[in-house]
């Protein structure tokens, strides 16, 4: 019979330093082999929630079991030594002194000497390594530490990976790359994994599931569609994405009226006609039509190869961006006629607030 226990459990965790709460009430659980990520702002608790799962950080209410095992209560705290994790660390944390082969044999333990080669070569080989095992990591480029310090952490085959940062000291053009390589690697291990960051293309991009924190809350925990179209809360909506607010007020079933115009169409409204909602309205989902009735003017433009994202201002004063083909190229102070993907839009409430 399959087991189908999570593998990681995060069961209303609170933790606070002083009188400053970093985590509240924070509850998830991940599957055997899966990939999840902690998503969120500066100062907003994914990482000290990091450091809790591998034990560096006690907590004050809650628990925290891995593979069943729990490791994390009130009253008791695994030392990270004995909670089967792997960690990667912001800045790498490579031994200086050791070679790229030597750092990843460093962690293995319980085997014989041909056995850890053997191991070692392996995961050489699984991150492209190989021909870079005799260097010391000042020898080696950013990419290239980052790849031993995954191999050294999965080396010893680890029930839980958790990565802090991972890729925040890239360029742009590596970061993408690595992103996609270290999602190929971990899925063919079947490793189970959970990922630090502020930075959304890169949940994105290697996550099963992601979990929006704000203010030491989660906020949503779910897939990237449902994280990206299907906002749980304010914050998570404007977080997640580029997108504006823009008012209106529910006329009717699938309608509203708003600085876009008469809105009709499959729209989830959550309160009864003659209330006031905020329509959270991504770049994307605004089309650019010569002749529409909404004609907003030109306040900034972005180039951006084959698109242009344009910040625009609705006749209501409001703002929004618009994405659109490049070959619609106009100018600074332009109007422009945009109407809204009605069906894309996510509705919410009027009198919902960010809570700080």
């Amino acid at each position: 019979m399959q087991n189908t226990s999570p593998l990681l459990q995060v069961e209303q965790v609170c933790k606070s330093f002083g009188t400053n709460q970093v985590a509240n009430e924070v509850s998830f659980s991940m599957a055997k082999g899966e990939i999840g990520c902690l998503l969120g702002p500066s100062g907003c608790g994914k990482t000290t929630l990091l450091r809790v799962i591998a034990g560096f950080e006690a907590i004050d209410k809650g628990l925290v079991q891995i593979n069943g095992k729990v490791v994390s209560t009130p009253i008791l705290n695994v030392p990270p030594e004995n909670r089967s994790i792997g960690m990667v660390f912001q800045d790498y944390a490579l031994f200086p002194h050791l070679t790229a082969l030597q750092n990843i044999e460093f962690g293995i333990r319980g085997k014989t000497s041909r056995l850890r080669k053997e191991k070692v070569k392996t995961m050489l080989d699984l991150v492209g390594m190989a021909e870079a095992a005799d260097k010391y990591p000042h020898e080696l480029s950013g990419g290239q530490q980052q790849r031993v310090a995954l191999a050294r952490a999965l080396a010893p085959e680890p029930e839980l990976l958790l990565l802090d940062e991972p890729f925040s000291n890239l360029d742009a053009l590596l970061r993408d790359r690595l992103t996609v390589e270290v999602r190929d690697i971990l899925k063919e291990l079947g490793t189970t994994a959970l990922m630090v960051t502020h930075n959304q293309h890169e949940a994105f991009s290697v996550a099963d599931k992601i979990g929006v924190l704000f203010y030491g809350t989660m906020q949503q925990w779910g897939n990237a569609y449902d994280v990206y179209h299907r906002p749980a809360s304010l914050e998570v909506a404007t977080f997640v994405g580029d997108g504006a607010l823009v008012t209106g007020v529910v006329t009717g079933p699938g309608q509203v009226e708003s600085g876009l115009g008469l809105l009709k169409g499959n729209l989830s409204l959550p309160c009864e006609s003659g209330c006031e909602v905020d329509l959270l309205v991504r770049p994307e989902d605004v089309l650019h039509v010569d002749h529409a009735q909404v004609q907003a003017r030109v306040l900034h433009k972005s180039f951006r190869g084959p698109n242009i994202l344009y910040q625009l201002e609705l006749p209501s004063g409001e703002q929004c961006r618009a994405l659109v083909s490049s070959h619609h190229n106009h100018t600074i102070g332009d109007y422009i006629g945009i109407f809204p993907e009605v069906d894309n839009l996510v509705v919410f409430p009027k009198n919902l607030t960010i809570q700080p």
